[in-house]
């Protein structure tokens, strides 16, 4: 068999919140024994590269240079030299740091002399009226609006918590300002993605992982790739009759899903 790229997606993929998902590194193994390439896409921004890194490593899955984050994604949309307003967690404030431009901390009472060239938000705890406040200030006076992702919930095993779309309608609505998304299924994440594993849309036999049709489906149709859909998060059985896109491949989780793959080529 030849060797295929599989983009992964983690929340309700490889884990749940900090719980592993049963059988997800026993699966990345034995993509890595069968030579195939592996990219760990998320949408979750909080978290700086080697902090998702140790997370993959905590669950016995080699991740050194394999993780693509929205935070990474959103950064890409900014210039070197740029202002950047960082509403958002130290994934995004690296990820700006690495482009080469100014993060600034809403946080801060005073920035620094000039203006905030764009806004960028990104799931993090610490939201708050402040951080609305200055954000949507900056983008009244001219900023651009960029959100590292526009998932309204996340998974956990206790069930669906606020995710950053719901911080981005906040500001967007405060500041009158629509944002670009950066993040899964859109182009910019995509082209990191293809750039980052050598390919082309459209290029055969690659997959997307994920159990959510709105980002991993589209993602993967954005791709031109198959689409693998797991019921291990946030899409259950009962849902699977009105995904769309429609999955290519359904399995109970990643462990069924490699076995399936890779039992039938």
């Amino acid at each position: 068999m030849s060797s295929i790229a599989w983009i992964l997606d983690l929340d309700g993929v490889v884990w749940l919140a900090d719980e592993p998902i049963v059988g997800s590194a026993k699966a990345i193994e034995r993509l890595d024994s069968a030579n195939n390439d592996i990219l760990f896409v998320t949408n979750f921004s909080a978290l700086t590269r080697r902090q998702a890194e140790m997370k993959l490593e905590a669950c016995g899955i080699e991740a050194a240079g394999r993780v693509l984050t929205s935070a990474m994604a959103a950064a890409s949309l900014v210039e070197p030299g740029e202002r950047v307003l960082v509403c958002g967690g130290a994934g995004v404030v690296e990820a700006v740091k690495e482009r080469g431009a100014m993060p600034l901390d809403p946080a801060d009472k005073e920035f620094p002399p000039g203006s905030v060239d764009a806004v960028i938000v990104g799931f993090h705890r610490d939201f708050n009226f402040d951080r609305l406040a200055t954000s949507s200030k900056a983008l009244l006076d001219g900023a651009r609006l960029i959100s590292t992702n526009n998932d309204p919930t996340y998974p956990t095993p206790h069930g669906l918590l606020p995710g950053n779309g719901s911080l981005t309608a906040a500001v967007a609505v405060a500041g009158k300002t629509e944002p670009v998304i950066a993040g899964k299924p859109y182009a910019p994440i995509a082209d990191l993605a293809l750039n980052r594993l050598g390919l082309e849309r459209g290029s055969p036999g690659n997959i997307v992982i994920g159990d959510l049709p709105d980002t991993d489906g589209l993602l993967a149709a954005e791709l031109q790739f198959d689409f693998g859909l797991v019921l291990s998060g946030v899409t259950s059985a009962e849902h699977v009759p009105l995904c769309k896109p429609e999955p290519d491949l359904i399995a109970e989780n990643l462990e069924a899903m490699v076995e399936l793959v890779l039992s039938s080529a």
